[in-house]
């Protein structure tokens, strides 16, 4: 198993003062969201990989994290960092200070003073399990064997096989072993394939690892299934609540909407996508739809922020959720305030916030795109899923979007 030992990548949401402000009494921070893993790092991991995150990342400018330790168990393979995380000037902790941390299972907070908080998390090597090899189908046993992969709880499989007529059909199977019993097939069909791929279990530590792809008994990968981006299910970890008493959205994590309260672990939930209201301010809905009066939002103080930590500030409170400037101009805002840039995941629908700084930092993409390397489609149209990427369908122009939302 190759180890990556790996350096941070930040891309997050944020919030900077454009303008100068008066000299004013520390704030409290409502939050602190960390972050082990950044999304564009386990894009780059291949079958076989394992990184263990060496440089923890924070989000917001309200504070820094000043020191990170790291030790590995070698026993169970529990990761263990602790954190020193301390306030940016003119910013405090105070106990009602929440901390999230994308990529761990649990967390404590074991020192917290108004200026400093050393926070102690826990989590596993990210990893992809091994592609299967070895496969071969023995017409005497009835039965296609492969080498075991260490670490899979059990093994999928997918049988082609074709009819009198040349037809060819698949069916999927399960096996707890590194083999298939093949006999209905072999018995009564002339071609007969089987493509097989490791399965991980559902115990805490698999949520670290992705699942590679099918591999045929050609020793190909098996195109019929193929991904590109493997995928995850990485926890967040509270430790305690936000003022308005919701919990766990944490910017760095694509999939979670913040649900829940107080201290444990959220999963990857939802929302209900974006919508505008007779004015242009940002209502929750079921995806975005143009505002009856067109225009920019009515009464607002507007952007606060520079470099790359932004609000929007609407009649002196923060914009949370979706915001619409214009009916094509869309921005996300997490449960603090901070708008967020890159992937997000909102209910069912999968949405791009610009993560470049090229003068429309944070705001949804529509259209084709190129992002990490991948071309993505993403709808232009106003019918209530405005800016939702494409899945498993046809582009406007006849391009297949695949179930990970890459274009071919």
């Amino acid at each position: 198993m190759k180890i990556k030992h790996v350096a941070a990548l930040f891309l997050g949401c944020v919030l900077c003062m454009t303008a100068a402000m008066p000299v004013m009494a520390a704030t409290q921070v409502d939050a602190v969201y960390l972050s082990l893993i950044m999304e564009d790092e386990l894009y780059e991991l291949s079958p076989g990989d394992s990184i263990v995150y060496t440089t923890p990342a924070e989000a917001g400018g309200e504070y820094y994290i000043n020191e990170t330790s790291i030790t590995q168990n070698t026993a169970n393979g529990i990761i263990t960092y602790t954190l020193d995380v301390r306030a940016d000037s003119g910013w405090y902790f105070n106990n009602n200070t929440m901390v999230s941390v994308y990529g761990a299972y649990d967390i404590s907070v074991s020192l917290r003073t108004s200026t400093r908080m050393r926070v102690t998390a826990k989590a596993y090597p990210f990893r992809v399990l091994d592609e299967v090899s070895g496969i071969v189908i023995d017409s005497t046993d009835k039965k296609a064997y492969w080498t075991p992969v260490e670490g899979a709880k059990s093994y999928s499989v997918i049988i082609y096989y074709a009819d009198r007529n040349g037809n060819l059909h698949h069916v999927r199977k399960s096996s707890s072993s590194a083999s298939v019993d093949l006999k209905n097939y072999l018995d009564n069909y002339d071609y007969v394939d089987v493509a097989v791929r490791p399965t991980k279990g559902s115990a805490t530590k698999d949520r670290y690892t992705a699942e590679p792809n099918y591999i045929n008994s050609s020793g190909g990968v098996d195109e019929e299934n193929y991904v590109d981006i493997y995928k995850f299910r990485l926890p967040t970890s509270v430790h305690g609540s936000l003022p308005d008493g919701s919990a766990g959205s944490n910017p760095f994590d694509p999939n979670d909407s913040g649900s829940g309260s107080g201290s444990g672990t959220v999963y990857p939930g939802g929302g209900n996508g974006p919508v505008s209201g007779s004015g242009g301010s940002a209502v929750p809905g079921n995806g975005p739809v143009t505002s009856t009066t067109p225009g920019v939002v009515q009464s607002y103080n507007g952007w606060q922020g520079s470099g790359n930590y932004w609000y929007y500030v609407v009649n002196g409170v923060r914009a949370v959720g979706w915001l619409s400037i214009t009916p094509e101009e869309w921005y996300f805002f997490d449960n603090s305030g901070l708008m967020c840039a890159g992937w997000l995941n909102d209910g069912p629908q999968t949405y791009l916030l610009n993560p470049n700084h090229d003068g429309t930092y944070g705001k949804m993409l529509t259209g084709y795109q190129v992002y990490n390397g991948f071309l993505y489609y993403f709808n232009q149209t106003h019918d209530g899923t405005f800016g939702a990427m494409y899945r498993n369908c046809y582009t406007p122009d006849g391009r297949w979007a695949d179930g990970t939302g890459v274009v071919h």
